[in-house]
């Protein structure tokens, strides 16, 4: 009777120690998915809760090194660009008593410009290559009709181009007497102005020789001639008047 009853506790022992074990696997399971839940809403709330400060800081930097970058592309030097007169702008020309030249700016682009020219009642076009690295008479025109009709798209430039300025030393007919001149007229005052001389035989047995003045965003603003010898003579022209049409 005594070993009966000591089975009998025997197995309510075991029966008691494999339940507490179970009840201890359950809970540390139980421990560690609500750590791991924990922990992913640690690091969740950790990203919704950045600084916006922080945010800011770092779009700004690279705000910043994108203009630092574009800062450092070279310009493209405008050069001789600077000089040349606009479209739609008429400047008339007188000898000090009358008007004698009228010139207007026709059209324009990145590589030519075009004048329309009214001397007395003759009407000629000019078609000058005018970039940054040198301005030179290609086309020219005289007695025509319409000296105001575009022709840009459609003209040929002639093979030998008088070059009248070139930053590069190219042979020139034309002489730089003077650079960053100042030149008082009585429409205003002229600062960086381009002197430029031309000797020519075109009188036999003399010298004819001109000399013009280019001004930043003008154009040709003066010019002077002279013939030498014992019969010599010389004389001027000046801009008088200046206006835009398309202003």
């Amino acid at each position: 009777m005594q070993k009966i009853i000591l089975i009998f506790l025997t197995a309510c022992l075991l029966s008691f120690i494999l339940g507490c074990s179970k009840t201890e696997q359950k809970e540390v399971s139980n421990t560690n998915e609500n750590e791991m839940e924990n922990t992913t809403g640690e690091n969740d709330s950790a990203v919704d809760n950045e600084d916006p400060e922080e945010k800011e800081e770092e779009t700004n930097e690279e705000t910043k090194a994108s203009e630092e970058e574009k800062e450092e592309e070279p310009e493209q030097d405008p050069g001789l660009t600077v000089y040349r007169p606009e479209v739609g702008s008429i400047k008339k020309f007188s000898d000090g008593e009358d008007i004698v030249l009228t010139e207007e700016v026709i059209a324009s682009n990145d590589q030519y410009v075009q004048l329309s020219l009214t001397l007395g009642g003759n009407q000629s076009i000019q078609i000058y290559e005018w970039t940054a690295e040198r301005i030179s008479l290609v086309y020219e025109e005289v007695s025509v009709a319409d000296s105001k009709q575009n022709i840009l798209d459609s003209f040929t430039p002639k093979n030998d181009s008088e070059i009248l300025l070139s930053v590069n030393g190219e042979s020139s007919m034309w002489e730089v007497k003077e650079s960053g001149a100042k030149l008082e007229l009585s429409v205003g005052s002229y600062e960086e102005v381009y002197v430029l001389q031309k000797v020519t035989d075109e009188v036999q047995g003399e010298d004819t020789i001109y000399t013009r003045y280019y001004a930043p965003g003008v154009g040709l603003i003066k010019e002077e001639f002279e013939v030498t010898g014992e019969y010599g003579y010389t004389g001027e022209m000046e801009v008088a008047t200046m206006e835009n049409k398309e202003e």
